[in-house]
């Protein structure tokens, strides 16, 4: 393969039929083509849209708002998903950095990302707490795991659609008993 037309070599052929034309004839030819998505996992199986956020931010309590949102994330209520969890709702490996308590991101074809910290980082990194952040446009979630990944806290934020900042926040944690008080 040559590396800029993808033919193996072989560039398109020009011939002259009868009529004195110029025709391009590439049948034979195997080509390459890399996908443009390549290293993005598929359509996610389950994400935040912005009709789940729009409902979330009508309905009459934070705690059902919140509920609405985890219902539909991908990252929801329970103990921290594992590489093969978060592969199987359509999320694919992307890339880390190189450097002890680097974030592993998963991203999806539809435009969802999934970071992974492992809590081994830096403050200053901001890698030095073991949690996943969902992020799907405007929607921005961070749930907080113990070293036994079970999840004690979580954070949402919902950006306003047109000029960015933030429309909603809710922060929870959660209880000794698995129960969730929304604090704000």
């Amino acid at each position: 393969m040559d590396g800029i037309n993808g033919n193996q070599g072989l560039s398109n052929v020009q011939l002259n039929n009868s009529s004195g034309s110029v025709q391009n004839h590439t049948e034979g030819i195997k080509k390459d083509f890399i996908p443009i998505n390549k290293g993005v996992g598929g359509n996610a199986s389950k994400r935040v849209t912005d009709t789940v956020i729009e409902h979330a931010l009508n309905q009459p309590s934070a705690r059902k708002s919140v509920n609405m949102l985890l219902l539909s994330s991908p990252i929801g209520l329970g103990n921290q998903p594992v590489k093969e969890d978060i592969e199987s709702m359509g999320y694919q490996f992307s890339f880390t950095a190189m450097h002890i308590g680097a974030p592993v991101v998963y991203k999806s074809a539809d435009g969802g990302t999934i970071t992974v910290y492992d809590g081994k980082g830096t403050a200053e990194m901001g890698e030095d707490k073991r949690k996943i952040v969902y992020q799907n446009g405007r929607y921005t979630q961070e749930m907080y795991y113990d070293e036994n990944g079970k999840l004690t806290q979580g954070k949402m934020l919902i950006k306003d659609k047109i000029a960015g900042f933030t429309e909603q926040q809710y922060d929870f944690i959660m209880e000794g008993d698995n129960r969730m008080t929304v604090v704000r």
